[in-house]
């Protein structure tokens, strides 16, 4: 039998939060700011290459260098000539701001919200 801690993802320090409550990560030099869907925000002294690789058994995705975002949460993505930029679904009252998604991860990105 799972305890509840197991289906968590670890964040650093003592803190153990449910992967489908998290809503973006971004980066802050060696910190990483975590926003959860009922609009709180952790700053975590852990990495976020070493949070990504914990979350990835589920669906998650980074789409620039600073970020990554829940795809539960996607709403749509805007193609512009310079950029494509990923709105989420707003949660609560605060509407995350949009995310731009880098060229070289825009056909993976594609790939797998197709998927």
């Amino acid at each position: 039998m799972k305890t509840d801690i197991e289906n968590h993802v670890h964040l650093g320090s003592r803190i153990h939060v449910a992967p489908h409550t998290i809503l973006v990560l971004k980066a802050d030099q060696n910190y990483t700011e975590i926003i959860l869907t009922d609009g709180s925000k952790i700053l975590s002294s852990t990495t976020m290459g070493k949070i990504e690789k914990r979350l990835e058994d589920y669906n998650f995705f980074r789409p620039n260098r600073s970020t990554i975002i829940n795809l539960d949460y996607f709403q749509r993505l805007q193609k512009a000539v310079s950029s494509s930029v990923i709105e989420m679904k707003k949660i609560g009252k605060e509407m995350v701001c949009p995310i731009t998604v880098s060229r070289r991860r825009l056909p993976l990105f594609l790939a797998q919200i197709e998927s």
